[in-house]
């Protein structure tokens, strides 16, 4: 038997077509059980919550600060045109009478046990209906989706996973139509799939729409789909039964009017409900109506026996024609290969370059941001399938998959954006678990096949393996994830302070929080902020990092005055970087006064000095040679590090430790400062990070270096508001040691 005999007798058994005519009721219920047990799952967690620590103001806190990014838009903060998630944040609050906060806390829940239903109907389409319970299980839970949609995760991670998924299953469904069994040898087409133009076509119009739907909640999402789109095309005409090739291209042509233009690119977005966003959508329904007014032409053709219709060459005209006259292709592409560069590129200047660069040279932040983290391969699989082994093996399982159903090369995207996560970060690391749980389902049904083929009770037989490694994920899930640590953007004071702030400012103040917490400031303060999750390239985070790290509170104060005055982007326009750091450096002994624009806050916190070695790195950037002058410090845990308050020692659990030169101790009573004179004497001094604070209520401790100490976040928090050399420039308004403060800028 010979490469072609074998490979279509495995299509005979394996490369089946399945009639959703045939399997609708069965799957809909087997989703309705996939997505309540999923969801039972992402629910049990809540209770974990229930600590007054973590609730503020009647709400729990959440767990990502992009989730505070929607739910201030929500609040009232900005416009909501072109936020559909912070305007659905609104909507449900207004319909079920829950706050923005009980509805940013659960609806990750809700709409992340959605993949698994997706999953589902993967399994369905590559192996039968039987297949699609443990693809649907295991899918919506592997770690690196679950971690980025947990309980208090309201943010667009649920669709940038979710949405990919739907177009890549929609596109892999109405494929099924147009292509032979297999790839190239497979000659056989699929006779038991009904074909018609009209079929094709009007299933190409009903997708696209869904496509526009889906395209609607982050543009990254219409990036994927349409680069989805021209995966579809390439498989079309490669591996298309020759007659059907040309009407595939014509229904590729009304799914690409359908999805696309008027939504991110090409013109004025569209909702389905006008109100809903407040948008013109006049675009969007004129490429819609364009799209149906294609679909009818050519059915009208095909009716009439015109044969240029079904003439391949004049399809690809017509697709080609389409693509250019919307211009819907050239961005997404362009746009998602810059985003793939800047995450490959994590940092875009050296920090210790040394030697004059043209123009003000503004550090990189994904450096500092977590979900760039780089990670082993090894963990990118644990990420993807709760296993690095199971993961090897759910990738060893694609390729045979692909070969032997060429529907599941739409999966393959996703699997090897989990892949690149080695070179673009720990966020990636979310998107490839969901096609290789679909890939292990498979693969196990598959298996489960070759043993179960003789008995007359198979199909049961397959229910109860697959029913069975579901629960064992289940079960695994509940026992993994309920270990994990909650992670609340903010503490309990730090928002109760912040809602404070929204009492006692006035309604246009501007707060200098890092960037981290600037969406929880929009929202528990609803005031604007310097920087946030959106504003934080290196521009944006340098003035404000340089305020927390500077040791001069007139430059700190000078530097807030210059920025309240003028438009950030705008300050120094045209200067190259060693005039700016000129005109930065002489702030530290100006007395020129600025007349606000409105009045200015500055937070300081706790996690902040956690953080100062970034806050650091950012702030003592020069603009001019790229260099900077970052903090050392260390973070403990409550317990990790053992200290003698009368002798000024500290004592690791390695056995490491040593003298320090002072202690500073954080209470809700306020500040206690200690000094031992005599230990910086001692050849036992700590060589660098001789200074301790002692967060008296968290037990958690850092020891840090001179410029760490020094620098005015460290100061603001830890020192004598009344100080002259504080006092002179910032006013204490709200103390909520020994997490937060928060100083008025004085003019």
């Amino acid at each position: 038997m010979n490469i072609k005999e074998t490979y279509e007798t495995f299509l005979e058994s394996k490369a089946k077509s399945f009639s959703w005519a045939n399997d609708w009721r069965w799957m809909s219920i087997c989703c309705l059980c996939i997505y309540a047990a999923v969801l039972a799952l992402r629910v049990s967690f809540a209770g974990r919550w229930d600590n007054e620590l973590l609730w503020v103001g009647g709400e729990r806190l959440l767990s990502t600060h992009d989730a505070y990014f929607w739910l201030a838009k929500a609040k009232g903060l900005g416009s909501l045109v072109g936020y559909p998630l912070a305007e659905a944040a609104k909507i449900i609050s207004e319909w079920t009478g829950a706050s923005l906060g009980t509805v940013g806390f659960w609806a990750p829940a809700f709409l992340g046990a959605l993949v698994a239903v997706v999953c589902a109907l993967w399994g369905w389409l590559l192996a039968g209906r039987e297949a699609a319970i443990f693809a649907g299980l295991a899918g919506a839970l592997t770690p690196g989706f679950f971690y980025r949609s947990r309980l208090g995760y309201f943010d667009t991670d649920l669709f940038t996973l979710l949405g990919p998924l739907v177009v890549a299953w929609m596109l892999a469904y109405w494929s099924e139509l147009h292509t032979k069994r297999g790839w190239f040898l497979g000659s056989r087409t699929n006779d038991e799939r009904e074909f018609s133009p009209l079929k094709s076509m009007s299933m190409a119009l009903v997708f696209g729409l869904v496509t526009r739907f889906v395209c609607l909640w982050h543009y990254d999402i219409q990036n994927m789909s349409v680069c989805y789109f021209l995966l579809t095309l390439m498989v079309v005409v490669v591996n298309s039964v020759p007659e059907r090739r040309a009407w595939g291209l014509w229904s590729l042509a009304i799914y690409l009017i359908a999805a696309f233009p008027g939504t991110v690119y090409g013109g004025p977005g569209y909702w389905f409900v006008k109100e809903l966003l407040h948008l013109d959508s006049y675009w969007a329904l004129f490429y819609i109506a364009m799209a149906v007014v294609v679909m009818a032409g050519c059915w009208f053709a095909d009716s009439r026996n015109v044969a240029l219709v079904s003439n391949l060459w004049v399809a690809c005209a017509g697709l080609f024609v389409f693509i250019l006259l919307t211009g819907v292709v050239n961005s997404p592409v362009i746009a998602t290969l810059d985003k793939l560069g800047d995450y490959f590129n994590h940092i875009a200047v050296s920090s210790s370059g040394g030697g004059a660069v043209e123009g003000p040279a503004f550090p990189s932040i994904l450096q500092s941001v977590i979900e760039a983290k780089l990670i082993p391969l090894s963990e990118i699989l644990e990420r993807g399938a709760f296993n690095s082994f199971v993961g090897g093996v759910a990738l060893l399982l694609a390729l045979p998959i692909v070969v032997l159903r060429p529907a599941a090369i739409f999966l393959l995207p996703l699997i090897v954006l989990q892949l690149l996560g080695i070179k673009m970060g720990v966020r990636f690391s979310m998107f490839g678990g969901a096609a290789m749980m679909v890939c292990l389902g498979v693969g196990v049904y598959w298996a489960s096949e070759l043993v179960l083929k003789k008995f007359a009770w198979k199909q049961w037989g397959h229910i109860g393996i697959q029913v069975a490694l579901g629960i064992i994920v289940l079960l695994y899930c509940h026992a993994q994830y309920s270990k994990q640590p909650l992670t609340p953007v903010i503490t309990k004071s730090h928002a109760e302070a912040l809602q404070i702030l929204e009492k006692i400012s006035p309604a246009d103040s501007r707060v200098w929080t890092w960037w981290d917490w600037g969406y929880a400031t929009q929202y528990y303060a609803g005031r604007v902020t310097t920087i946030d999750g959106g504003e934080h390239s290196g521009q944006d985070v340098f003035p404000t990092a340089l305020v927390m790290s500077t040791h001069s509170p007139q430059q700190a104060s000078q530097l807030i005055g210059a920025y309240s005055t003028f438009k950030t982007k705008n300050l120094w326009k045209g200067q190259s970087g060693a005039q700016m750091m000129g005109a930065i450096d002489q702030m530290k002994n100006s007395e020129k006064t600025y007349a606000f624009r409105a009045p200015q806050y500055i937070v300081v916190t706790w996690k902040d000095l956690t953080i100062s070695k970034w806050i650091t790195f950012y702030g003592n950037w020069n603009l001019a040679t790229g260099d900077t002058k970052q903090a050392r410090l260390s973070n403990f845990a409550p317990g990790q590090l053992g200290f003698n308050i009368k002798k000024g020692a500290v004592l690791n659990r390695d056995g490491g430790g040593g003298l320090v030169s002072d202690i500073t101790i954080l209470s809700e009573q306020g500040v206690d400062k200690k000094e031992y004179y005599l230990n910086k004497l001692s050849p036992q001094l700590l060589p660098r990070t001789r200074h301790l604070l002692i967060n008296e209520v968290s037990r958690q401790s850092v020891l840090m270096d001179r410029t760490a100490y020094r620098s005015l976040l460290t100061r603001l928090l830890t020192g004598d508001a009344d100080d002259p050399e504080i006092s002179k420039y910032f006013k204490l308004v709200v103390d909520k040691l020994p997490f937060v403060r928060i100083y008025e800028v004085v003019q």
